[in-house]
């Protein structure tokens, strides 16, 4: 039997529409849910009733919980995993499985590629503007070749050969899985699928539909349980040895992106949307008890498609199926393309939004006065160009590829026509366009300097794709230690530092992965993930070895 026969459907979303898709919001950091159970004792009390109890609780499916929920199994602990979706995986599933290993390990070793540990700190520090975790980041070094070895000997995954060379790092040394029969498809479904495999045949539970809302702790703050709505009701489960948070980032909850940086709005969808919602319910809970943060002002990194309002389409959402990220138009190379904003005027050198990763785009976008709205408008000869198909413009549809939206692309004979059909003044964007071509003619771009800049845009017909501006990965979240151990937020004031592994900690609550801060610092290459699988599995294992409460 194959491990997609063992897999059930019900793990699955059942009928998701994609147009559908909306953001749950919840409240700020500093909001307590606090409210006892119905017909029982203070849900919040060490001394009510538990409706289920095991030795370690994991809140969330992705890669950091299941790698920890794996460790904690091996070590001899009853695990139980609880995911508040319909659909286990998480962020992880979805992602592109790209993942920074370097420091020498096995894989880069077979392609011939000479590595250190002391290069992966010090590009990975350099790329994160020196504002990673010293102690963290070095620890994910140290375990690093480690963790691919487990990955290949233990988990099973296949790596391909050759090893990528990803941006920020002087050495290639982004792995990604090749294809096997052991797992679909090639991306990051395909750790997430051997990480599931291992997981469930160590008898770990996993339930879904199971959203943690609260802490339960005893008097002297150590973490027993957790208050769990499920099936509309509200439940308290006991962790014996520990409770694991690996529940994602926030990205999608705009009341919490609001609160450090007020220009992320909802005119920003997120990755993840909308089979994965990453709403920070557990973050905010975490803070109510006393853990700290870090980084938070630095919310997230930012990614950009063209004409569709997805990021990726799951479609049909099954662990055959992977995920695809080929939506909405291509824009490969801007030459040729004027971007606009909703009065019809440029507002960068387009070139700004080529180069990963494209900051001063982010920033010139963010910047925009209400409402923000960004065009990329072609002539005939930019779509031939671009290899866009006109007559996919013209007919756009979001339940087949690329899955266009109505609202976010057009085609016109004349620029008052394409003015018209994208709401922008057309007087003010004639004369741009005008200008633009003016310095087409010309080959200097006397307003912001665009280097390359192609041919007027003259020929018939002209296309416009709008942008969607998508928060992608999470940079800040809460501050946990090398044991991944989740800090006190107390040891955070006050006239003298203390070193990460001094600070106090919230005895039996551990985190990792994207609800963690401190790991890159304030930017980060592809293939983070990497440091989700590491510190889930030094999570696990720490907390197996805890002390089980009577």
């Amino acid at each position: 039997m194959t491990t997609t026969d063992k897999l059930s459907r019900r793990h699955f979303i059942q009928g998701l529409g994609l147009a559908g898709a909306g953001v749950v919001a919840t409240g700020l950091m500093g909001c307590s849910s606090g409210a006892p159970t119905e017909g029982k004792a203070d849900a919040g009390s060490a001394e009510a009733a538990w409706d289920k109890e095991t030795d370690i609780l994991v809140v969330g499916s992705g890669y950091a919980g299941l790698c920890a929920a794996i460790e904690a199994a091996e070590a001899g602990s009853e695990v139980v995993l609880l995911e508040k979706n319909t659909v286990l995986g998480g962020n992880s599933i979805l992602c592109a499985g790209n993942a920074q290993f370097g420091g020498g390990n096995v894989v880069q070793k077979a392609a011939g590629i000479e590595d250190t540990p002391q290069r992966m700190y010090d590009d990975v520090f350099a790329y994160g503007k020196h504002r990673a975790v010293p102690e963290l980041l070095q620890t994910f070094i140290d375990r690093s070749n480690e963790c691919v070895d487990w990955l290949k000997d233990d988990l099973g995954v296949v790596f391909k050969d050759k090893v990528t060379a990803n941006e920020g790092h002087s050495v290639p040394c982004s792995l990604t899985p090749d294809k096997s029969d052991a797992y679909p498809g090639s991306g990051g479904i395909s750790y997430w699928y051997v990480m599931y495999d291992k997981a469930t045949s160590l008898g770990v539970e996993l339930l879904l539909e199971h959203q943690a809302v609260g802490f339960v702790q005893q008097d002297d703050g150590t973490v027993v349980g957790l208050e769990v709505e499920t099936g509309g009701e509200t439940k308290r489960f006991k962790a014996r040895q520990a409770v694991i948070m690996g529940s994602g980032g926030w990205k999608s909850n705009e009341a919490m992106r609001l609160n450090y940086d007020p220009r992320l709005d909802s005119d920003l969808s997120a990755g993840g949307l909308p089979y994965v919602q990453t709403t920070g319910e557990l973050t905010n809970e975490a803070v109510n008890i006393g853990a700290g943060t870090r980084d938070m002002s630095y919310v997230c990194e930012f990614r950009f498609k063209w004409g569709t309002r997805f990021y990726q389409v799951w479609d049909p959402v099954d662990i055959e199926n992977p995920p695809s990220t080929g939506v909405g138009m291509s824009i490969n190379d801007f030459a040729g393309v004027v971007l606009v904003k909703s009065d019809g005027t440029r507002f960068v050198d387009e070139n700004a939004a080529q180069v990963y990763p494209q900051e001063p785009f982010y920033e010139s976008y963010l910047n925009q006065a209400a409402p923000r709205s960004v065009w990329a408008v072609v002539d005939a000869a930019g779509a031939e160009a671009l290899k866009w198909d006109i007559e996919k413009l013209k007919a756009p549809a979001e339940d087949k590829a690329p899955y266009l939206n109505p609202d976010y692309v057009a085609v016109a004979d004349d620029l008052d026509e394409l003015a018209k059909k994208i709401g922008v003044p057309a007087d003010a964007f004639k004369a741009q366009i005008e200008r633009y071509n003016g310095f087409a003619n010309a080959g200097v771009d006397e307003e912001f300097g665009k280097e390359g800049i192609a041919s007027p845009l003259v020929t018939a017909p002209f296309c416009a794709v709008k942008m969607q501006f998508f928060a992608h990965d999470q940079m800040g979240g809460l501050v946990a230690n090398t044991k991944a151990q989740v800090c006190k937020r107390s040891e955070h004031v006050g006239p003298d530092p203390v070193k990460l592994d001094d600070q106090e900690v919230i005895p039996h609550l551990y985190a990792a992965g994207e609800c963690v801060g401190g790991y890159v610092g304030c930017d980060r290459g592809h293939g983070k993930i990497s440091m989700y699988m590491v510190f889930g599995r030094i999570a696990g294992q720490n907390a197996a070895a805890e002390t089980p409460i009577a």
